[in-house]
């Protein structure tokens, strides 16, 4: 409600300024973007704050042993990110910058080291699964002697 509130406020104060609409018009969907992304993330951080997303394994296993490869891609993605934000923000007029290739290469080898690491523990467990239901338990004693009894015929 407040997001529509503010919005139309900019709308109004833009359509009473005047100029050119096509520019008004751009201005206008900029702050609509900007306004929904911040409650978004407004509404992302009353939710960790309340507890309803749990940010306790975010950079470990489920078993609770830290992972290095999702540390690895969290810090590498919050780095390019920033960059990204920052070469915006300083460049006169504020425009996307170009991103080479080499970047680009590199968080997609970030990525895929937490794809690797991911299919390494997914395929340990299955095998251990694979293992834990093959095995037969050890016999006890008293099925040691019907077993010998039943192959002596008694």
């Amino acid at each position: 409600m407040i997001m529509l509130a503010i919005a139309v406020g900019v709308g109004l104060i833009l359509y009473f300024k005047g100029g050119d609409a096509a520019a008004n018009l751009k201005i206008l969907a900029g702050y609509l973007a900007l306004i929904m992304v911040f409650a978004y993330g407004l509404l992302t951080l009353c939710a960790m704050a309340s507890g309803k997303i749990d940010l306790r394994y975010l950079v470990s296993e489920a078993d609770g042993h830290a992972s290095m490869s999702r540390f690895q891609l969290l810090i590498f993605t919050f780095v390019i990110g920033l960059s990204i934000v920052l070469m915006v923000v300083s460049s006169n007029p504020p425009k996307f910058p170009v991103i080479p290739n080499e970047v680009l290469i590199l968080l997609g080898i970030s990525a895929s080291t937490y794809a690797v690491s991911k299919g390494i523990h997914k395929s340990a467990e299955t095998d251990q699964a694979d293992i834990a239901a093959n095995a037969t338990p050890p016999e006890t004693d008293e099925e040691k002697a019907k077993a010998q009894a039943q192959a002596s015929g008694k």
